[in-house]
Formats: C-alpha cells, structure tokens, sequence
C-alpha cells in the first residue's frame, strides 16, 4: 500500500482468499469478564486487544504461515471472576494442554497456547501448571517476577513491577 496506509496487496483483505489449509491453532485464556469483577475494566481493554490482534491475523494476513501453511487462529475465554481460585478451577477442568494436529510446535507436532489474564496474581496461578505441562503461556498482563522465573514455557510483555518507573 502506500506510505501511511494499512491496505495489503490486492486480494488479501477479502476472506474468499483464504483458506487454513494446515487447520487452527487454539489459544485460551481466563479473563475477568463481570462488570463486577476486580479486574473487569483493565481486563476487558486486554480482551480486546487480543480480539484485534486475532482478527489481524486471521482476516488481513490469512493466518499465519509456517513452512508453506497457513494456520487460522481461535480464541476461547473462561470468565475468571477475577479470582485465583477459579483460575484453578479453569486449569483443570478447562484449560487442559491440547495435543491435536490442530496446533504447532517447532517439532511440527501439537502443541498448546495460553494467554494469561490481567493481574501477576492471576497469570501466578498458571504459570507451575503451563510449565508443566510444557504449555506456552503468553502473560501480557503480568510483571511479577515471580509468574516468569524459572518457567521456561511463560513470556510476557510488561517490564518487571520494580522496573515501571526506570523506563520514565
């Protein structure tokens, strides 16, 4: 497109286009989805953060490509009452590791995908079991130290909490 524009080649914004010939790889995640919740306001500007990412991803840019194939992606969000005990709750009844063709790893093999919730409290509660269970957890709305290290399985995107002033 042109300089300051979003448009993609010809043909790429228009879902005829498209097709996920390699299938759907599956992110979950709990969220505070209750007006009421603790964390509901901050939560819900990260759902749909994650909501316009994925619409990206699957309609502008027809999923996403991995060795010649394309992969749509789904979401699928528990409503945590903003509570670590329904995040446990979540993990196990819910939130199970998938290991279908459906998702990828490096090693071509299923694999899963998780997106924590907004809170180091929250996201604290999964990371043990994501580690675990060799789940990759995407954390980007925690900064504790605590949800991060010695997990090699959890990435996040905000600086360490002691960290928030450093970077004014």
């Amino acid at each position: 497109g042109e300089a300051g524009g979003d448009e993609l080649n010809e043909g790429e914004s228009s879902p005829e286009w498209c097709n996920f010939d390699a299938g759907i790889i599956h992110f979950s995640h709990p969220m505070s989805l209750k007006s009421d919740d603790k964390f509901f306001s901050t939560g819900q500007l990260q759902l749909k953060a994650i909501e316009m990412m994925i619409d990206e991803i699957n309609i502008k840019r027809c999923g996403v490509l991995v060795n010649g194939k394309r992969y749509g992606i789904q979401l699928t969000t528990y409503g945590d009452d903003s509570s670590k005990e329904k995040i446990g709750a979540i993990l196990q009844n819910g939130m199970k590791p998938s290991l279908t063709s459906h998702a990828i790893t490096t090693q071509g093999e299923g694999g899963s995908f998780w997106l924590g919730p907004y809170s180091s409290g929250l996201t604290g509660i999964m990371s043990p079991y994501a580690n675990a269970t060799n789940t990759i957890l995407l954390a980007g709305g925690a900064a504790a130290t605590s949800v991060f290290q010695d997990y090699d399985t959890i990435f996040g995107t905000f600086p360490p909490t002691a960290m928030y002033l450093a970077q004014a």
